[in-house]
């Protein structure tokens, strides 16, 4: 009995990554307060500033106090990114870069900040810089977010998929038929 279920347990696929969790930002005011985006442990800090309407530069450390920014150049797709050290974290900010509006694919900037504390990343891209009035003062930004929980950098969120609780019960039967036909 310990045999099959030894082949069961070794069998069964489990997750192979950590999670990439992911949000929207709205309505975030420009040079507003920081926001922090993370898994409720660990954290990178974002900041902005508008450059002019559907542009803006990015900050890092001396303006977040703890993360680095860099420009996920040739991005198109989060799953691109599988390893986000290899961008240039080197400048205390980026820019001026454009949202959605200006891409000639439609498809706004990727930025990554990287702690240097805790050395984990998070990626936003640009969706919208936008005025409600035309000026400066009433500039905002819309975007998403996602954060790699492991710190690994890798957001190509290839995971193994979990196994689903029908095939589980379905080899649970045989093996429970096949143990009962032993012991006769």
């Amino acid at each position: 009995m310990r045999k099959y279920l030894a082949i069961l347990l070794v069998a069964l696929p489990f997750s192979a990554n950590a999670d990439v969790i992911t949000g929207n930002i709205v309505d975030w005011p420009e040079s507003g307060p920081n926001i922090t985006i993370g898994d409720g442990i660990n954290d990178v800090t974002l900041f902005w500033s508008i450059a002019t309407l559907d542009f803006g530069f990015f900050y890092g450390s001396g303006f977040t106090g703890d993360s680095d920014v860099a420009i996920a150049t040739g991005v198109t797709d989060i799953s691109q990114i599988t390893d986000a050290s290899i961008f240039d974290f080197t400048a205390d900010s980026v820019g001026p870069v454009g949202d959605a509006d200006v891409d000639p694919m439609g498809i706004g900037t990727f930025l990554v900040w990287n702690n240097i504390n805790t050395g984990y990343y998070g990626v936003l891209r640009v969706d919208d810089i936008y005025s409600t009035t035309g000026s400066f003062f009433d500039t905002f930004l819309n975007g998403t977010w996602w954060f790699q929980t492991d710190g690994s950098g890798d957001f190509s969120m290839q995971e193994v998929p979990e196994p689903g609780i029908l095939p589980l019960l379905a080899i649970g039967l045989f093996l429970g038929a096949l143990l009962r036909r032993r012991a006769r």
